[in-house]
């Protein structure tokens, strides 16, 4: 595949204070690239460069294998499309609102009829064409704007934050448009979110972007099992981060052994390891397993699952299903605690 988005150097201020540090980068064509990170780090203004609705203050971007300058700006937002977090319909009829941006691309009538035509076939929606728009749901509403992005045929489509006003069951049909648009059509895609489960479901690759800098550019498995670091770690929900040692060719925390580091050179580490990848029991953990023992520091229900804090050493957090546990756990409780070795990341 080839890049159809490289930017280099491209940095964004406000005054003195730089928003955007200098980003290196490129995206391939057809790849769906999700971007996260806190809020206030950068990831929208980001977004908006590349779709050259906001200027950068330095660097360059190149969009189809040309540069962005004052002259080509128009031509190459033509080939672009951008969905924003907060939908945005006049109050119009849904056909109307969709056509919006084939009138501004001078496509003539009956073209945009037939197109708007398709799309709403496509999605399943043709019985909304005459609606009004302010009698949308928020979901209906956002799958209207999605729309009238889509019928334009962009070759690179920007999402920013496309579900974070819609309720679950919206949600699902949105990703649902965006996995369909990408294999489809081909269509390159980059999305930024809050909602890492969607990261995880929808990327190709998965960018970290922290105080402005993207921090980790990766597989959604190198992000969310092997972070580049205790930053990443924290933001991408490890909950068990210890500073440790790596000591004939074995890695140790507070008297636990963890894994063989057999490639690990001698010295300090950090140890990372998934709540969720911790097995938990009042009996002995089979053999294929590190295990140790411990003692219950505190147990509580969040939502389906159960989160028990395990003093074995070390203070675990292990996360498991409430009603795939086969007992309760109180403090104070003895208990088991085992992982795979190959659970445990090493930095």
């Amino acid at each position: 595949m080839t890049d159809i988005i490289s930017v280099r150097d491209l940095s964004k201020s406000y005054g003195k204070k730089e928003i955007v540090h200098p980003l290196n980068f490129s995206v391939k064509k057809g790849e769906i690239l999700v971007i996260i990170g806190p809020s206030g780090t950068g990831k929208s203004t980001l977004l908006r460069m590349l779709d050259i609705i906001e200027p950068a203050s330095e660097g360059e971007i190149t969009l189809f294998g040309e540069k962005v300058t004052k002259h080509s700006a128009h031509s190459l937002r033509d080939r672009m499309g951008m969905l924003f977090q907060k939908t945005v319909l006049f109050d119009r009829t849904v056909e109307e609102n969709i056509a919006l941006g084939l009138s501004y691309r001078h496509v003539p009538k009956e073209e945009r009829r037939k197109r708007v035509e398709k799309i709403l076939e496509e999605m399943g929606m043709s019985e909304y064409a005459r609606r009004r728009s302010r009698t949308l749901s928020g979901g209906e509403g956002q799958r209207i704007s999605f729309a009238r992005v889509l019928v334009t045929k962009p070759e690179i489509l920007f999402l920013d934050e496309p579900t974070a006003n819609l309720d679950p069951g919206a949600t699902h049909l949105l990703e649902e448009m965006i996995l369909h648009e990408n294999r489809v059509n081909k269509t390159t895609i980059i999305i930024t979110t809050h909602d890492q489960a969607q990261g995880q479901r929808l990327a190709d690759r998965v960018a970290v972007m922290i105080d402005g800098s993207i921090v980790q550019l990766g597989s959604a498995d190198e992000v969310f099992y092997h972070p580049a670091n205790e930053r990443v770690a924290k933001f991408v929900g490890i909950q068990n981060l210890f500073t440790g040692v790596v000591r004939n060719k074995t890695a140790v925390s507070g008297g636990v052994v963890f894994c063989p580091a057999p490639h690990v050179p001698d010295g300090i580490v950090q140890i990372m390891l998934r709540a969720e990848d911790i097995f938990l029991s009042k009996n002995p953990i089979d053999a294929g397993h590190i295990s140790v023992q411990g003692r219950v520091v505190s147990s509580e229900r969040s939502g389906a699952f159960l989160h028990v804090m395990v003093d074995a050493g070390c203070i675990f957090t292990v996360v498991c299903p409430f009603r795939q546990t086969e007992t309760t756990y109180v403090s104070g409780d003895i208990v088991w605690i085992g992982w795979r070795t190959d659970a445990v990341h090493l930095v």
